[in-house]
């Protein structure tokens, strides 16, 4: 794992995702602040491109991504470059993915590419907080 930037999960939030009900769809949330000076060209031209078969064929679908232009509301360490939307049917999905053998050879990429990151399962339905 690499501790000196937020861009893994800690075990405590690998905890919680093993926790989650396999049968219960989820969107995952990317926030994404790349690094400089071409980390963005390197995440969606080499590590996108090499994930999204990936996640594709564990039954993951892309619903949006694009770039942050305008922080309307908070403050500057929320300024994100980039979001991307994956939706998923169960966890089992989720996990198949990070499994498959050919996922880590796409991490040092991603790595490379972001400064920091926030990966948010949320799931659809009544807010209960």
């Amino acid at each position: 794992m690499h501790t000196d930037r937020t861009v893994d999960p800690t075990p405590e939030q690998i905890a919680q995702i093993a926790a989650y009900p396999d049968d219960s769809p989820f969107v995952m949330v990317n926030l994404l602040k790349f690094t400089r000076p071409d980390g963005a060209r390197r995440y969606w031209q080499d590590y996108a491109p090499a994930v999204t078969p990936l996640m594709e064929s564990a039954g993951g679908v892309t619903i949006y991504k694009g770039s942050v232009r305008h922080l309307i509301i908070g403050a500057a360490p929320n300024d994100w470059d980039a979001v991307w939307l994956v939706r998923w049917q169960a966890k089992s999905q989720f996990l198949a993915m990070m499994n498959h053998p050919d996922f880590a050879a796409t991490q040092e990429i991603r790595v490379s590419a972001l400064e920091r990151m926030t990966l948010m399962l949320t799931a659809e339905g009544r807010i209960d907080r």
